[in-house]
């Protein structure tokens, strides 16, 4: 065969063939690493501005910014069968009143779980002192709203006691040495319950 009859392809041509093959796979490799470090971010924004409903159960939502509960946070104590101890406690301390208008405040509530953990005498004596008391209760209340997502980008909170309770993530939010088991919406702040008393 004669190379006479052979096609002669110039450089200019065969690299622009090559661009018009190799390009739309570039495209492709580059537009999806892209589209998956879009979707990384995106994943991390989820996390980091995530609703606290994503996160927990509550009696009532606090992802409306209406905040949907009509209750105070006394009605939330004295209307749930967890918090009868607190309520006790509450009561005891005269703060009933500055818990159902007051505010906006975050409470951090011990369960009747968390009240069984103090002996029996002592948890007597001290729900017959009205000022530590008063101390106790003030230690479990936080100025503001704070939400769980809130909570979890905080190292630590300043509480009415006058001192600043310790918060840490380590998988559940911790608050001190209590871990945070729910979390309700109250007309006038948030309740997160929690498995021991701030002493």
């Amino acid at each position: 065969m004669s190379n006479d009859n052979v096609t002669s392809i110039s450089p200019l041509t065969a690299i622009i063939v090559l661009a018009a093959a190799v390009g739309p796979l570039a495209a492709l490799s580059i537009g999806s690493k892209v589209a998956d470090e879009e979707t990384l971010e995106r994943a991390r924004a989820g996390l980091q501005n995530a609703t606290p409903t994503d996160r927990f159960a509550h009696y009532d939502s606090l992802r409306s910014p209406s905040y949907v509960s009509d209750k105070s946070i006394t009605d939330i104590t004295q209307g749930s069968g967890v918090f009868t101890k607190l309520q006790a406690a509450i009561e005891a301390a005269g703060a009933e009143a500055m818990l159902s208008e007051g505010g906006p405040y975050t409470v951090f509530a011990p369960s009747n779980e968390a009240f069984s953990r103090i002996p029996a005498d002592q948890l007597q004596a001290l729900l017959s002192d009205k000022e530590r008391l008063n101390q106790v209760i003030a230690a479990h209340v936080v100025p503001g709203r704070l939400s769980p997502t809130e909570l979890m980008q905080l190292e630590s909170a300043p509480t009415l006691a006058g001192d600043r309770v310790a918060i840490s993530v380590p998988g559940m939010i911790k608050v001190g040495e209590a871990t945070v088991s729910q979390s309700i919406a109250a007309r006038n702040g948030v309740v997160h319950v929690i498995d021991r008393v701030l002493l």
